[in-house]
């Protein structure tokens, strides 16, 4: 056991063990993806801003919310990177500190996977209203996930170690396996939604709905193996920090996941590179004998009496079709005609 430091003598430095980069190394792979991913969701962010501006207020404020919500987590982990590798660089004690990263990993991790996991909640009861109980069953997973991160975060925070101490593990657990189960419901029921519900649509719409079930099924893999990769690292190695990294990006896999939803809408119809948009008032939908359709960043507006699809951004008593051709809008029009005189 070393001697303390004489009286006015120079701190005691802790030499730096041979292992420091597998220590270190989860938090900054961590970060740099929690940046990378950032940068993803500006992107998104600034795509959406040009394609919906006349999305409704509420939809907005959810987006520009969460967006500011991930750029003061970003800055707050800046903030501990900045003490783990540039001011304690080389201090241990420092290092071992986790500072602010339980405020923007766990809690505010399971806050944003609470929010978007009841939006998609919303649109599963959008689509069906009859599949209410399992949109509860799936909030309250959902709520417990996100009780389990901000308690997890908490004790973290006041105990200020990394250490697995008994309460910690209930509250991570609660966590990560609540992001799991409710990822994997929303998924599996969207997917059994959206194929009951459309086979007696139109081709077109059929076309649609797949690449729908694609992306939903797309956007909930990637937080759901992200999820069970930490949960396995949380478990398998606990005294190591390898589960650090990947739930330092749960927050931004959610946020862009949302993003990646609404933004769909622009690019449903496939491939080209001239987008445009053809617009049908509400008397072809009367004479056409179409219903009314919700707004695509709620559910699908699918209707069991008709085969029209609408992607309409906001509905405002117009039908919007976007497409991504001239081919396409020629035969979206075509189609049309066709669906007036009959």
């Amino acid at each position: 056991m070393s001697a303390p430091p004489p009286p006015g003598g120079p701190p005691l430095v802790i030499p730096v063990p041979p292992n420091i980069g597998e220590i270190a190394a989860s938090q900054l792979i961590g970060a740099l993806l929690n940046y990378c991913l950032y940068g993803v969701l500006a992107v998104q962010v600034y795509v959406y801003r040009l394609s919906f501006p006349n999305d409704k207020a509420s939809i907005k404020a959810l987006v520009y919310s969460i967006f500011l919500v991930e750029t003061v987590m970003t800055a707050l982990n800046g903030v501990d990177m900045y003490h783990w590798f540039a001011e304690g660089f080389g201090d241990i004690i420092t290092f071992s500190k986790p500072l602010i990263s339980p405020v923007y990993t766990p809690i505010f991790g399971g806050v944003m996977a609470f929010v978007v996991q009841l939006f998609f909640c919303y649109r599963i009861y959008i689509i069906k209203k009859e599949a209410l109980v399992l949109c509860v069953f799936i909030a309250l997973v959902s709520a417990l996930q996100a009780a389990g991160g901000i308690g997890g975060g908490i004790v973290a925070f006041l105990t200020a170690n990394e250490e697995h101490d008994h309460i910690r593990v209930i509250f991570v657990y609660l966590w990560l396996i609540g992001d799991v189960i409710a990822d994997v419901f929303i998924a599996g029921t969207m997917t059994f939604l959206l194929l009951n519900a459309s086979r007696q649509q139109h081709k077109q719409t059929n076309d649609i709905v797949r690449r729908i079930v694609r992306l939903t099924i797309e956007t909930n893999a990637a937080s759901t193996i992200v999820a069970i990769i930490s949960l396995i690292l949380f478990y398998g190695t606990p005294n190591t920090t390898y589960f650090i990294c990947p739930t330092m990006v749960l927050a931004k896999l959610y946020a862009n996941t949302l993003l990646v939803t609404f933004n769909n809408r622009a690019f449903i119809h496939g491939a080209g590179t001239n987008t445009h948009s053809a617009s049908v008032n509400d008397s072809y939908s009367r004479r056409s004998g179409t219903r009314k359709s919700l707004p695509f960043s709620a559910g699908l507006g699918l209707s069991s009496e008709t085969d029209t699809y609408t992607g309409s951004s906001t509905y405002n008593g117009k039908v919007t079709v976007t497409t991504h051709s001239m081919v396409d809008t020629m035969r979206m029009e075509d189609y049309h005609n066709k669906q007036v005189a009959l």
